[in-house]
């Protein structure tokens, strides 16, 4: 009978450089005292060199680092060659510019880490385990303020608040009161609809809902009070907001978590979907 394993163990098992070594090789000799008892083994400490460090740890930061480098990279350069070439504007204070962009691969390199060994794991174990120890309303509860919490701990709310500042209250009154006065409450609701689209994902994942009628029943209401605000003046300067406050909430700490919270229910109902479903929830 074939034995069956993970494909992800065997990748592993397959990409790493190994060679096999007799575990009498490296295991210490037994030595006993005068009465013939066995001495336990206390090994040295282990004195590495500074290459040793780095030897061991340039594998593991070289990939995540390059990762980062390829997403910010190229942006940055087709921005400098924006101002250049269609601006027709010097870089000022370029020295100040790279500093910041260095800064932003290492704190994304370290952020993007810390997101896979800490924050996915914890949304995939509530997701595997609080639907055996809990109710159904319990879960549904849990996934929502999950949802109005990822919100408020996503860099991209942040950002999309700091521009309350270079808005003109002449211009757009609205626009500027609800990021400026209202941030917190347009946060707030933001991560209200964050957190009700994670009970719908929950839902379907236990019922097995059809993902077509869950994009009518928001896609067409949207589009409609998309064309009526659109023809109110007053409200016009709000559409780019409202359409933004749904894209900054696909961020890099709300997509992960919620991701984790669906793969961790789905294996809990016992059912493997597949990747598209998965993300489209």
């Amino acid at each position: 009978m074939p034995t069956r394993i993970r494909y992800g163990a065997y990748v592993r098992e397959v990409s790493l450089k190994q060679r096999q070594i007799s575990f009498n090789d490296i295991s210490p000799p037994v030595r006993k005292d005068d009465e013939g008892n066995v001495i336990p083994y206390r090994p040295p400490k282990l004195q590495l060199r500074n290459l040793d460090i780095i030897r061991l740890i340039k594998p593991y930061v070289s990939v995540r680092l390059n990762e980062q480098i390829r997403a910010v990279l190229p942006l940055a350069i087709y921005l400098v060659l924006f101002q250049l070439f269609i601006l027709k504007q010097n870089v000022a204070d370029h020295w100040v510019i790279s500093a910041g962009l260095v800064s932003v691969i290492i704190g994304l390199m370290l952020f993007m880490e810390g997101l896979k060994v800490g924050l996915m794991p914890f949304g995939e174990t509530i997701g595997t385990v609080l639907p055996s120890k809990s109710p159904l309303p319990v879960v549904l509860t849990i996934a929502f303020l999950l949802g109005i919490g990822v919100t408020f701990a996503e860099p991209a709310i942040g950002a999309l608040k700091t521009t309350g500042s270079i808005v003109d209250v002449n211009q757009a009154p609205y626009l500027y009161a609800m990021l400026n006065q209202y941030s917190g409450t347009l946060v707030l609701i933001v991560g209200m609809g964050v957190g009700v689209a994670a009970v719908v994902g929950t839902l379907r994942f236990l019922y097995s809902w059809s993902m077509k009628p869950v994009i009518y029943l928001s896609l067409i209401p949207t589009l409609g009070l998309t064309i009526y605000v659109m023809g109110n003046p007053m409200l016009s300067n709000v559409l780019g907001l409202a359409w933004d406050s749904g894209a900054v909430t696909t961020g890099p700490v709300t997509v992960p978590l919620v991701l984790s919270l669906g793969i961790g229910i789905a294996a809990a109902g016992g059912r493997a979907l597949p990747p598209c479903r998965v993300l489209a929830s």
